[in-house]
């Protein structure tokens, strides 16, 4: 009998891995991945100048400080002078127009952050299979939302850095830090499968989800600058800058969507596809209400 039961586990365990598999293929979730990560990278790097611009008038008269983003900055990347000169360009313009380029910069990371809202939005909307919001509903939902994080993340980074600020012990303020990181991206990916999708969800059937991608931006963050210290100090410059930027934030997209895969698959029992989602919708069209002219689909006149 323990037999027979270990078994049809067994079976049952192939067969859901198996669909969950078809639903992360069928569902175009790769490229999707690449949606969130061209979003994400295009809302960053104003937010990152705003950010920087806000250093820069905080802390002008302190070079200490400056230095010390400066070199954090290029640690972050393989050894190259590439990298450090397009670093201190940075720092050097920045130092004398801080004023204008937060302004600009701020408005632009606010447009730039709806449309990676609008971009999540969309994703969601095909993998839990729900209608799309209309175009005005989407942006307002989208700066709802993106004000939302600005309210929020100031909070949340601070409470995930309290345990490294408040012991002198640098073993428990490491294991202090991870443990506030992995918190910290375990709310980020719940508010975002919580409140996104155009329905209404429930913390059990979010909850998996958030845990996997946390845990998976975890090993991301940690793993991450060891592959590029390791394996991409070969690609010098600006272009090993653009390669790691592009690849981190589509491995941050790939994420975030096996994420909401595995809430919409295990907890909403969301079916994949028996096809891909293009063949899907090449086969909806209804042929009978369309005649083909020079090579496109085009609605047939009745009249």
């Amino acid at each position: 009998m323990m037999g027979v039961n270990v078994k049809e586990k067994f079976g049952r365990f192939k067969f859901h891995s198996i669909q969950f598999f078809w639903k992360i293929v069928h569902d175009w979730s790769f490229s999707l991945s690449s949606l969130i990560g061209y979003n994400l990278l295009v809302s960053l790097l104003p937010l990152i100048l705003c950010l920087f611009s806000i250093a820069t008038l905080v802390f002008q008269d302190d070079q200490a400080v400056i230095d010390n983003i400066r070199n954090r900055l290029i640690n972050a990347f393989p050894k190259d002078e590439g990298i450090a000169d397009i670093i201190d360009g940075l720092l050097k313009s920045l130092s004398k127009q801080a004023g204008l380029v937060f302004l600009i910069t701020f408005c632009v990371s606010v447009f730039a952050g709806s449309r990676l809202m609008i971009g999540i939005d969309d994703v969601l909307t095909i993998i839990y299979r729900i209608r799309e919001r209309s175009a005005i509903d989407q942006n307002i939902h989208a700066i709802k939302i993106l004000l939302s994080f600005i309210i929020l993340m100031p909070l949340l980074l601070i409470s995930s850095s309290a345990p490294a600020l408040l012991t002198k012990h640098e073993g428990f303020a490491q294991i202090g830090t991870a443990l506030g990181s992995a918190i910290f991206g375990f709310l980020l990916f719940e508010l975002i499968y919580y409140y996104v999708p155009n329905r209404k969800m429930l913390f059990r059937h979010t909850w998996a989800g958030a845990l996997a991608a946390a845990i998976g931006l975890q090993l991301l963050l940690s793993i991450f600058p060891m592959y590029v210290h390791s394996f991409m100090s070969n690609y010098v410059g600006q272009l090993g800058f653009i390669i790691v930027a592009v690849l981190l934030f589509y491995l941050f997209g790939l994420i975030l969507v096996i994420g909401a895969q595995i809430n919409a698959y295990f907890f909403d029992h969301i079916q994949p596809f028996s096809v891909g989602l293009g063949t899907l919708l090449s086969r909806n069209l209804d042929n009978e209400n369309a005649v083909l002219i020079d090579g496109n689909l085009q609605p047939k006149d009745n009249t």
